[in-house]
């Protein structure tokens, strides 16, 4: 059953400073932008940072003290191999499994474009790297580490740990977005886009819902997740033709999503798993509107993330000590929380919105290039 498109453009949420700082180049002081916020969302998010102003405050400064950082940011890891062997995912043991037989640096060669300018916010302690996902730490890891991130999304209680959680979740985004654009539409997706791809998770997720598509193009700006996303391409057997592999229609671009360097007009289908909740709030919106210059007409947008008015979502923000846990991976979740994705979406000049739950916890929502 389809849910309502709740999140409209009719409130507002103003950070206290020095809240998100980083949304104004890092410099502290310099407070946050107004955000416009939907009403499910504003009651899920402004209540609880209003009762615990101070105490919200008291977190974002001090996650600008290093020590503070490294302490929350081992925590947080800490806590991400634990549950990752609670489920039965060693995830050191597939890092190094991983890792093993492959050069690494000449991969790195291969896939990174040297030219490209990394945007501030992207060079920022991200997911508790300090060097964010430009390392091969975070590149090896994040396929073990999602598993075991995303083993409880699928519980409403969030208790129960499923070891296919992750997968499970990609499912319903495809599966609901095919849903979304309806069966007519579906069938005629030729070529497909997939932003902030990472090491291709969501990728070959998109494969799978569309066997028939003839080609799919992962897009990040991390050559080490890219890299990470060759090895595993050629170690399915779907790599070069010269390295023994079998065609596969799916190719990784070191590039931004705000801007793919891909022609106009060229897809019709863009999609963003889990990408707009790591990025400020104006690259989202850059993001959107690349998608519909590279959108033919009559394409569509998918987008997956998290449902700040979800009631995993309050539990974060109703407790500060949660919010630091969180917030030591999340940089940008603040910004997240206030951005109305289906009012970016219509901004940015897509017309109908429709919008489904992808979990308890997650929502996938979908919009069209008029044609």
């Amino acid at each position: 059953m389809q849910t309502p498109v709740h999140c409209r453009p009719l409130a507002t949420l103003t950070a206290p400073k020095p809240f998100l700082a980083q949304a104004n180049g890092g410099r502290r002081g310099s407070g946050w932008h107004r955000e416009r916020l939907c009403p499910s969302c504003a009651a899920a998010v402004q209540g609880p940072l209003q009762k615990n102003r101070l105490l919200f405050a008291a977190v974002e400064a001090l996650f600008s003290f290093q020590p503070f950082f490294a302490l929350a940011a081992k925590q947080a890891k800490n806590k991400i191999a634990q549950r990752g062997r609670d489920i039965g995912v060693d995830i050191s043991a597939e890092v190094a499994a991983l890792a093993a037989g492959a050069d690494w640096e000449a991969e790195l060669e291969a896939v990174q474009d040297a030219s490209l300018a990394y945007p501030a916010y992207y060079t920022q302690p991200f997911h508790a790297y300090p060097a964010g996902n430009l390392c091969w730490e975070a590149a090896l890891e994040v396929n073990s580490v999602a598993r075991a991130v995303h083993a409880p999304v699928m519980d409403p209680s969030g208790r129960a740990m499923d070891p296919g959680g992750d997968a499970a979740l990609r499912a319903a985004f495809s599966g609901r977005l095919r849903e979304l654009m309806g069966e007519e539409r579906a069938v005629s997706v030729r070529d497909i886009v997939d932003c902030g791809c990472a090491t291709g998770l969501s990728t070959l997720e998109l494969r799978r819902r569309f066997p028939d598509a003839r080609s799919l193009t992962g897009v990040d700006l991390s050559p080490h997740f890219l890299a990470v996303a060759r090895v595993t391409q050629r170690r399915r057997g779907h790599g070069a033709e010269e390295a023994g592999g079998a065609h596969e229609p799916l190719t990784f671009v070191h590039a931004a999503a705000e801007a793919t360097g891909m022609p106009a007009a060229s897809a019709d289908l863009v999609t963003a798993c889990l990408a707009c909740h790591e990025l400020p709030a104006a690259a989202t919106r850059e993001m959107l509107a690349e998608a519909r210059r590279i959108l033919r007409p009559g394409g569509a947008m998918a987008i997956m993330e998290m449902d700040p008015a979800s009631a995993a979502f309050q539990r974060v923000f109703g407790n500060p000590f949660a919010y630091a846990a969180f917030k030591s991976t999340e940089p940008w979740l603040l910004e997240y929380a206030a951005l109305d994705v289906p009012g970016a979406l219509r901004e940015a000049g897509f017309v109908s919105v429709r919008k489904e739950s992808a979990s308890p916890r997650h929502f996938t929502v979908v919009a069209f290039k008029p044609k």
